[in-house]
């Protein structure tokens, strides 16, 4: 018997297609993708027209845009780990799947179909889903074994379909299969999935099947009278190894059907529904470390290759050599491996996996050490000689050194870790001479390239390290990275983003001043009422709630509180609840002193997310306001049951990421990654440290977050690798050295060519980079999918865009070496040419484009600036006519081919009219 298609214990499930018109539907068929990931790529799937999606990964679905989001709902079996599940009695258990874990379900007890309505489909109606996919309406074929039975279990499965409509007659439904119905329901569907067609997967076996003739053309009438009597949709799902996909999918629209063809594990980014059709240029990166030396990425220098790769456009993903390697690395989807180990770190496992990696043709870098001993074998794979194996050298000294190094410290020969390299193949960057003997420490070969200790990195006295090769450009050329367009997290409309967000700490510290106000109070009136910047802040339940630590004075705290959030450019966010200080001990129980010492708690993941956020939305915001952000608080290092604990609230979250660059730390080891994979969680981290930082833990000079500026100026040119972000407690304003250097930043950021946001607004921007943003080769062109971004850094190598051949470019700015295209919506067609375009064009923004079209005489925009007056630049608007919500807009200064204008509003309307 074909295995039902069922989802729920896969893991990361994703399955994406895209529906098109075929023979057997008399009607177009809407665009569909399935995802049943822990982070659903919201912005990817709302490019289709359906998305069905884990509800207990996407609690509310989105309310805007065209998508119709469907609830996954498994209606013959039912997981044990659902939250309904302990309520079904025993007697309607009628047997189990032992392949797939889940509880068989008697379709015929009586109250079985109210069940489903109130216990399954009505709290997901509450959540906002008005569409749901009916999962396992075969699965009573294991326990149904007449023709009697079975024709009781099919009776008690339109019973459930029926008592889902009449409580819900709007609600979409789904289904998966159902064949033995579908007379009777099909007029209640909106179309219909099924699997295996040409090729299925046997969970049990863990093996690739071939489906049989006889079992296809079963499958092939049962479908015929849903496609052509009954005018439904039909999305046929089939497994197959890489290799084998383009074939399948072959044969199956050969068939007539809409085809997928996927992995068992169906844990491939989905395409957005522009890029169908494309393969999207792999952006995923295997980082191999040992857990035992790192058991926190954060913190370690494992993490220091986040930031370059980042850069890259790449997403690293950290693999633990002594867990199960990735089984993914033949599918397309890697674009590289980095190892970085010392001697005897590595797993029989992982040397193994390594081998189908250099097999699969995806490049290997190797840093430090290989790990395990390169023997003959090894050594003829990778183009390599070793005279002796690593050994210690008495007169070493530089033959050779690429100019691409850059080291960041002097490079001094070793005379410790000298292997007597000698490449086959390949481009040394780093040549070593010890008497008649020579060593190549760093390397780029044709399977990738290596840097081995004590080459790559030199650790100082002060506990810092500098990198002793230009990171970025080793990367991009051991990982064969072919030039494309970039997704872009510091740039918005050609300006730098700019964000100003307060964790809640010190909010009601007194201030040292004159009647000793609280420093929220302050921070409030000094600060958030001065300035016409958006901000997003934060309290702590416990330090200003009635349950906290002062429930006398809560009502005071809570006042100013609701003040603050009132205020129209403040953007509200919880802090926690008592303010976790190291959260994996706070977890582990091994003290209460992890945390504020509040009277009677003991820790709880939930009371520090959703509690403490359902707390602010209940006591403390004003209508039409509600909490937006969850800052990290304490280590910042959650583990990831609390990052999904957050995102199960609908709330993104923020904090964490030591970017702490200095003058006296001028280095890319002090410049943190965007964020980080915990498991399959992923946290954001905030672009910039904090004031505790930079004043020493807070012992002074209180003066220090002066020097956040060094900062935002070194993260800028030569390559802007960060957001400007303005980042304190409360307790900043308790004292006026600290709030001074605070206003001096401020002051300094609004001097510069920003674009502020919101804090909730990067973070989707940040998320996206992760699990939208897409980029495929079109012939000479570029599509691309951004998500949430709407910015991609586009290498000088490839010239400019080709406004009048791209789609969805508003237009472009060069800023040092670097050219960022400004995108009109998620989507975009970037065609190139080698010189400036001469087309009338954006130039920048302070906001951003809510939408717009360009042709070659007309450029037509929406754009929004956060609480600023609009200001925006045209290039090549000379002798055009500019409107601003149908108002003329003369230029207020022209500099070469770009005009500037200022508005006096936050949002225009803007219209460029030039002559033909």
């Amino acid at each position: 018997m074909l295995r039902h298609f069922s989802f729920a214990r896969l893991g990361l499930w994703l399955f994406v297609f895209v529906l098109s018109l075929f023979g057997r539907s008399a009607v177009a068929a809407p665009s569909v993708a399935f995802y049943y990931g822990s982070n659903p790529p919201l912005t990817t799937l709302a490019t289709y027209d359906w998305a069905v999606v884990e509800p207990d990964a996407l609690p509310t679905p989105p309310s805007d845009g065209k998508t119709t989001w469907f609830a996954y709902v498994s209606i013959g079996e039912v997981h044990p780990d659902r939250p309904y599940a302990k309520d079904i009695p025993m007697a309607w258990q009628a047997g189990n799947n032992a392949a797939w874990g889940g509880a068989v379900i008697d379709q015929t007890p009586a109250a079985w179909p109210q069940f489903v309505v109130d216990r399954m489909i009505t709290p997901l109606w509450q959540r906002g889903y008005r569409a749901f996919f009916l999962d396992t309406l075969d699965a009573f074929n294991l326990i149904a074994k007449t023709d009697a039975q079975r024709r009781a279990q099919a009776d008690g499965l339109v019973r459930v379909i029926n008592a889902i409509k009449a409580q819900y007659p709007d609600a979409k439904l789904f289904a998966n299969r159902g064949f033995e119905i579908m007379p009777r329901v099909h007029d209640q569907l909106v179309g219909v999935a099924f699997e295996s067609l040409f090729q299925g997967w046997d969970a049990s076996q863990k093996k690739y099947t071939v489906v049989s003739e006889t079992d296809r053309q079963w499958l092939l009438g049962q479908l015929a009278p849903i496609t052509s009597q009954y005018k439904l949709p039909v999305v046929a799902i089939d497994y197959a190894k890489p290799a084998e996909t383009a074939a399948v999918t072959q044969k199956i629209k050969a068939q007539g059907f809409i085809p997928w063809v996927a992995d068992p594990l169906l844990s491939t980014l989905p395409p957005a529904a522009p890029l169908a059709g494309l393969k999207p240029i792999a952006r995923k990166v295997y980082i191999l470390y040992n857990a035992k030396l790192a058991p926190s990425i954060m913190g370690n220098e494992i993490l220091y290759l986040s930031t370059p790769l980042n850069y890259l456009g790449l997403v690293p993903r950290y693999i633990d050599v002594a867990g199960p390697m990735p089984d993914d690395i033949e599918s397309g989807q890697v674009a590289g491996v980095i190892s970085w180990l010392t001697a005897g770190q590595s797993t029989p496992a992982a040397e193994q996996w390594l081998t189908r990696v250099l097999t699969a043709h995806v490049p290997w870098v190797m840093l430090g050490n290989p790990g395990f001993d390169l023997d003959s074998g090894w050594q003829g794979r990778l183009g390599i000689q070793s005279d002796n194996g690593e050994t210690t050298v008495a007169d070493a000294r530089i033959l050779q050194q690429s100019p691409l190094l850059h080291s960041e410290a002097p490079l001094v020969p070793q005379r410790v870790g000298y292997w007597g390299w000698h490449l086959r193949a390949g481009d040394p960057w780093l040549t070593i001479g010890a008497g008649s003997r020579q060593h190549v420490p760093i390397a780029v070969t044709p399977w990738g390239g290596y840097a081995l200790d004590p080459y790559m990195l030199v650790e100082l006295p002060d506990f810092t390290a500098r990198w002793l090769i230009d990171p970025v450009a080793f990367f991009q050329q051991a990982l064969q990275l072919q030039p494309m367009p970039v997704p872009d997290v510091t740039t918005e409309n050609g300006r730098r983003v700019f964000l100003f967000h307060i964790d809640g700490d010190g909010f009601v510290s007194k201030a040292e001043r004159p009647g000793y106000p609280i420093s929220g109070k302050v921070m409030t009136d000094e600060v958030l009422k001065r300035r016409a910047l958006p901000v997003t802040a934060s309290v702590i339940e416990g330090e200003i709630g009635p349950s906290g630590l002062y429930p006398k004075q809560s009502a005071e705290f809570e006042k100013e509180a609701r003040a603050m959030f009132a205020l129209p450019n403040v953007e509200v966010a919880s802090h926690s609840y008592s303010h976790p200080f190291k959260w994996g001990l706070a977890e582990a129980g091994v003290g209460e002193s992890y945390h504020l010492d509040i009277p009677g708690y003991v820790f709880s993941i939930q009371r520090e997310t959703k509690d403490s956020i359902d707390y602010i939305n209940r006591r403390l915001v004003p209508p039409g306001k509600k909490v937006a952000v969850y800052l990290w608080p304490g280590d910042c290092n959650p583990p990831s049951d609390a990052i999904a604990a957050v995102r199960k609230t609908g709330v993104v979250a923020m904090n964490g990421g030591d970017t702490l660059i200095t003058r006296s730390q001028n280095t890319l080891t002090q410049v943190d990654a965007i964020g980080l994979y915990k498991m399959d969680e992923l946290q954001i981290f905030a672009p910039n440290q904090n004031e505790n930082v930079y004043t020493n833990d807070w012992t002074g000079p209180f003066y220090g977050f002066r020097r956040a500026i060094e900062t935002f100026e070194l993260t800028d040119l030569p390559r802007r690798y960060k957001a400007i972000d303005v980042y304190v407690h409360f307790y900043t304003a308790s004292k006026r050295a600290s709030l001074d250097a605070l206003n001096q930043t401020l002051d300094w950021a609004q001097q510069q060519a920003i674009t502020p946001l919101y804090a909730s607004q990067y973070i989707a921007r940040a998320t996206s980079f992760f699990v939208d943003a897409q980029v495929a080769r079109d012939g000479d062109a570029f599509v691309v999918h951004g998500g949430a971004l709407r910015t991609f850094r586009l290498p000088q190598s490839l010239g400019y865009p080709d406004l009048a051949q791209s789609t969805g470019v508003a237009g472009y700015l060069d800023h040092g070496s670097e050219r960022y295209v400004h995108l009109i919506g998620p989507d975009a067609r970037i065609a190139l040419q080698p010189g400036a375009p001469t087309q009338l064009s954006l130039a920048d923004a302070n906001g951003v484009t809510q939408s717009g079209r360009i042709t070659p005489q007309r450029l037509e925009l929406r754009l929004s600036a956060e609480q600023q007056n609009l200001q925006f630049s045209l290039r090549n608007a000379q002798g055009c006519t500019v409107t601003a919500d149908g108002k003329s807009v003369p230029a207020s200064s022209t500099d070469g081919a770009v005009t500037h204008y200022k508005l006096n509003t936050h949002a225009a309307s803007i219209i460029a009219q030039c002559p033909r």
